[in-house]
């Protein structure tokens, strides 16, 4: 299988990663990202939904649920590959436009 990522699909297993993606029963779309550095969290559901089909994310087995039944996601092994992968590509696309002559 073939498995595309775009920006935001990366940036949100960089959060899942960081243990900032959690999902809380209490809501009827019950996944959030909690924003770095903010006191604020961001939905998650739909973005979430693709990297769930993908088998990139999982609820962590490992974490017990708050009192509140919240517990985080975490990534799966392919997960941990496809986000290795991407930050490859970033260095490497970053890597060839340093080494472009600028155009003056």
């Amino acid at each position: 299988m073939l498995i595309s990522l775009d920006e935001d699909q990366v940036a949100l297993l960089t959060a899942v990663e960081q243990r900032r993606v959690h999902t809380d029963p209490r809501f009827t779309q019950p996944d959030f990202e909690r924003l770095p550095g903010q006191p604020r969290h961001r939905r998650a559901t739909q973005r979430l939904q693709r990297l769930k089909d993908y088998r990139l994310v999982e609820l962590d087995p490992d974490t017990e649920p708050d009192r509140w039944g919240v517990r985080p996601y975490r990534l799966t092994g392919l997960g941990e590959r496809m986000l290795a992968a991407a930050r490859e590509q970033e260095a490497a696309a970053a890597a060839d436009a340093d080494q472009q002559p600028s155009g003056r």
